[in-house]
């Protein structure tokens, strides 16, 4: 039997709710009633042979509440007139509200709506489109729209959000909606207002353009004739990302190292710091324009990320040259291979061609599966040997 049930018939107002079907009819007004909602009914042979199961399902249809059914006269060759419905229907909203429970979800919602009419009007097409995520919101939605306003009004004021000042709404509301402020930001303020070479919850403060705290650049000087400061014989130095841009360092040669234990253990080199990496981070580095006249080497971990983070950082620094991220020191370390949680799946095209072959046979699981050589198994002797036809040891 494949009749369409009781249950089911509530499950597809389940399947509209959960699509945000009902709620966003509120805001784009559009009639969705009478909702005709879809029935499977016997045929003219189940009646036939089926008598009892047909009567069966129509007295169970027929005692649910809060829908409509259209009933259709059958004039059946063995059975006689026979009444079975035809069709079934929810009538209005309030229907739906009492099979469902959700008269309570369905005022908060309401209650959304009519706010972003009265403040934020524009963001009417983002509720159509996001009904069930607003409805998550009720709560803080009023809170939200006074943030959005107040930035509305304070676009060029550069701040730390710590020092916005919205009656009864503190920064660390700020803070933990950013994601969402992120969504609503970009598409009410105005394009001029909006960094877009930037993204992500951890760019909010520079994409909107409020303060944050400094990028700090960790670097080590490995040749102890050329201290970072006259007379301070500082090895380890931490600088804000501005600091360091100001520097006009006497150097040729510089390793950035994303481990830090490899960082601290460089051995001295002649002419060359070393720079802790950022991961997918480089744009506070960036800033440093006397780079851009420095052979540049970067060490990460032989897998799909550890690739793509050096494409990323010759999107800033194009003469970026890899060491120890290539197919022999691959193989020559097998016995430390571990794996690769999520590979990187894009398209990396600043990589060299032995590079490329590289990551291709990575993502290809060549050597084995999501394989991944972290830089820390790789034997300190084995490094120490590799720099030296790089750049002079003292």
């Amino acid at each position: 039997m494949m009749w369409t049930t009781a249950k089911e018939i509530k499950q597809q107002l389940e399947n509209l709710w959960n699509k945000g079907f009902f709620l966003r009819s509120l805001v784009n007004q559009q009639p969705i009633f009478p909702l005709k909602l879809k029935l499977i009914k016997p045929s003219s042979d189940d009646i036939t042979r089926q008598f009892y199961a047909v009567r069966k399902w129509v007295l169970a249809l027929h005692e649910l509440d809060y829908i409509s059914i259209d009933w259709k006269v059958i004039n059946h060759r063995v059975q006689g007139e026979q009444r079975v419905p035809d069709a079934i229907y929810v009538r209005e909203i309030e229907q739906v509200l009492i099979l469902l429970h959700k008269h309570k979800d369905y005022q908060k919602f309401k209650s959304v709506v009519e706010l972003t009419k009265t403040m934020e009007p524009v963001l009417l097409e983002w509720l159509e489109k996001q009904p069930l995520k607003a409805l998550e919101l009720a709560e803080q939605w009023q809170d939200l729209l006074k943030v959005i306003a107040w930035k509305k009004a304070n676009l060029n004021k550069k701040i730390y959000l710590r020092q916005i000042d919205i009656p009864k709404i503190h920064s660390k509301f700020i803070e933990k909606h950013r994601a969402i402020l992120a969504e609503l930001f970009d598409r009410v303020l105005p394009i001029s207002a909006i960094n877009n070479e930037v993204s992500g919850i951890s760019q909010f403060a520079l994409r909107y353009g409020f303060l944050d705290k400094p990028k700090m650049i960790r670097f080590r000087n490995l040749d102890t004739a050329k201290p970072v400061f006259p007379n301070i014989a500082l090895s380890d130095v931490t600088l804000d990302s501005e600091s360091f841009a100001n520097l006009n360092p006497e150097i040729s040669k510089v390793i950035i190292v994303e481990n830090e234990i490899n960082f601290l253990t460089l051995p001295i080199l002649k002419n060359c710091w070393a720079i802790f990496g950022a991961g997918y981070g480089w744009q506070s580095l960036s800033k440093a324009k006397w780079l851009n006249n420095c052979d540049i080497y970067y060490w990460g971990d032989i897998d799909t990320h550890g690739l793509a983070i050096l494409h990323q950082l010759r999107c800033y620094f194009p003469q970026v040259q890899s060491i120890f991220m290539d197919k022999t020191t691959l193989l020559t370390h097998n016995d430390s291979w571990s794996k690769e949680d999520k590979p990187f799946i894009g398209q990396l095209d600043r990589l060299t061609p032995q590079e490329q072959e590289l990551y291709i046979a990575l993502q290809q699981n060549e050597f084995g599966d999501k394989i991944r050589l972290e830089q820390e198994f790789i034997p300190f002797s084995f490094v120490e040997r590799t720099l030296k036809s790089l750049v002079s040891i003292v």
